[in-house]
């Protein structure tokens, strides 16, 4: 069994502070007696640049993933070296994320999961998220047990209707932890009647969903309260061709490619964004509902559901920003896949 791995990282974009990043571990096995990892970042020759980079050792039923920390930020199209080892002792560093379970909020037990940059409550049968605190304390889902737009409606992904699996409040999904460390909480979901199964995966500056089973065509939803309220008049969202529009404005089409949109709102130095890896040219569509929340849906037209694909993933995180290029090579970096391949010296 192999004990060391030396890769080079390459990205087509820019990459942020504080982004994580992995390689599976071609050969690893399972009993593996060394329990944790080590990672060190090197440069072109080989000379150690830094000794503990912050690392995890990710375990599933195919083998293991090393998630570690490029904790500066990467240039476009420059080159990265690391080499990853089994190591007997864990090694120093911060915990960027820290899990809590079985945290009562709105009325549902909830996994409780702070980062640098939002704090995320997830129902465990709902299996959605509905609350998601920005560094203010600014919620912008506000789900609540009772009401429609003013409360039970909202969250995020509410992905099957009418069933409410993946809806904060409903009560037709279990949930499980199936990797914690400090870099990256995954947890899996799946409806009781076995049709509908979801992987989301947080990291410090954002989540990522990954559907792996419908029953039925789906949609993905945001549905909540952009700065903590809905402010029609004020508040607004912006396109991947720039386009800006009030939250006032009702609209339906397909999204331009790549298909992302984010959030903002006039009392935040930040905005949402929620992007859909996989390109399509299906419908999607927006509007306010009674003053209360935002309507927003990849997949939706009314209450027609048009999303099929199985595994298609989507991202969601705050973008510390409003300048609309900044936000763009932000959503780019966490989208586009990273370039990891074995080193040659």
């Amino acid at each position: 069994m192999p004990e060391r791995w030396d890769i080079v990282l390459r990205s087509a974009c820019a990459l942020p502070r504080n982004f994580v990043v992995e390689r599976r571990l071609e050969g690893f096995i399972a009993n593996a007696q060394r329990p944790h990892l080590q990672v060190a970042e090197m440069d072109a020759a080989g000379a150690i640049v830094d000794a503990f980079v912050p690392c995890q050792l990710d375990r599933d039923a195919g083998g293991a993933r090393a998630v570690f920390l490029l904790a500066e930020a990467t240039a476009t199209a420059s080159a990265r070296y690391f080499c990853i080892q089994l190591a007997d002792i864990k090694p120093p560093g911060d915990e960027l994320i820290e899990l809590r379970q079985g945290v009562l909020h709105q009325e549902q037990e909830s996994y409780q999961i702070s980062t640098p940059g939002a704090t995320y409550f997830y129902h465990e049968r709902g299996a959605g998220f509905a609350s998601l605190i920005d560094r203010d304390g600014n919620d912008w889902i506000s789900y609540r047990p009772f009401g429609g737009s003013d409360g039970a409606y909202r969250g995020i992904p509410n992905l099957a209707h009418p069933e409410n699996y993946f809806h904060p409040g409903g009560t037709g999904c279990r949930s499980r932890i199936l990797n914690a460390g400090p870099l990256k909480i995954t947890i899996a979901s799946e409806s009781v009647d076995g049709q509908w199964a979801c992987r989301w995966e947080v990291y410090p500056t954002q989540a990522r969903l990954t559907v792996l089973k419908v029953g039925h065509p789906y949609w993905f939803l945001y549905e909540g309260t952009p700065g903590g309220a809905l402010d029609e008049a004020g508040d607004y969202c912006v396109t991947s061709d720039g386009r800006r529009r009030a939250l006032s404005e009702r609209w339906e089409g397909a999204l331009p490619q790549p298909e992302w949109i984010y959030f903002g709102a006039p009392n935040a130095d930040r905005v949402l964004y929620l992007a859909h890896h996989e390109s399509d040219q299906l419908m999607d569509s927006y509007w306010p509902m009674e003053g209360n929340m935002t309507v927003f849906g990849f997949g939706r037209d009314g209450l027609t559901k048009f999303m099929t694909e199985t595994p298609a993933r989507f991202t969601i995180g705050f973008a510390e920003t409003k300048e609309f290029a900044a936000v763009r090579e932000l959503i780019g970096a966490v989208t586009q896949p990273v370039s990891i391949s074995e080193a040659s010296r």
